[in-house]
């Protein structure tokens, strides 16, 4: 069963997340040399990755940057220093200001022409990983995870068009977002549940609709992609404040 941490507001989830998350990255890089860890995007994690980068707090200097590689669970179909990609926004609020080294971060290449290629250009990238040591996600009022979105044909074994090969064997894939008029590149499913750790972050109220179906609705992943982490039982923490709380 999954875990639930509910900090007061948003300052006190980021510390407590933080600290979670330092102690996770520790470990896995003290049992086999290195930490594996996919970050998550838009505006929640924003505070959390500025707490790690910060040399006034405790994280910063507990991790050990140079045994970090770092991915990404999905990204935007935009170049990198584009205001809506998920790498500019890590970049700035926690690459430039820690010591990981260049060849260690490993974004989507959401500037390529074709949606597919890139894609297919991030699955090479992870011919090298295993699994996950520690995947961060954040959670849409749509109850969707990276950019797994309700009704998503991520959700259901089929092919994807002009690939041939079935998307439930593929690490990440190319999908249009009808509701947003974009192409996304994201893991799928079954590489987000082949992580070690999973850690949700969900902060204010317009999230809590949300996070009271991932946690509570009867299962129906079409509906609450969400729900795919019901699979992977307590390997997954969620930290959520209390406005995202508030329908528990």
């Amino acid at each position: 069963m999954a875990r639930l941490t509910v900090a007061d507001d948003e300052v006190e989830l980021a510390s407590r997340a933080a600290e979670r998350i330092a102690q996770l990255i520790a470990a896995a890089a003290s049992a086999h040399g290195s930490a594996i860890v996919s970050l998550t995007g838009g505006a929640t994690p924003r505070r959390l990755y500025s707490a790690l980068a910060d040399p006034r707090q405790p994280w910063r200097s507990r991790i050990p940057w140079p045994q970090v590689q770092l991915f990404w669970g999905d990204e935007r179909h935009v170049p990198p220093d584009h205001s809506d990609s998920n790498y500019r926004m890590a970049k700035t609020t926690l690459l430039d200001h820690v010591p990981i080294p260049a060849d260690h971060v490993h974004r989507m290449r959401g500037e390529l022409p074709d949606a597919h290629q890139a894609a297919a250009d991030y699955e090479a990238v992870l011919d090298s990983v295993t699994s996950f040591d520690l995947m961060l996600l954040g959670i849409g009022e749509d109850a969707h995870i990276a950019s797994i979105f309700p009704g998503s044909e991520l959700l259901e074994p089929q092919t994807q068009p002009g690939v041939g090969r079935p998307l439930a064997r593929r690490r990440v894939a190319a999908i249009w977002a009808p509701h947003l008029a974009a192409w996304r590149i994201t893991l799928t499913p079954e590489t987000i549940l082949d992580s070690h750790a999973i850690v949700v972050l969900a902060v204010g109220s317009a999230k809590a609709e949300a996070v009271r179906a991932a946690l509570h609705e009867s299962l129906d992943a079409k509906k609450y992609p969400a729900h795919l982490l019901r699979n992977a039982g307590d390997r997954v923490e969620w930290f959520v404040d209390r406005a995202a709380a508030a329908r528990l």
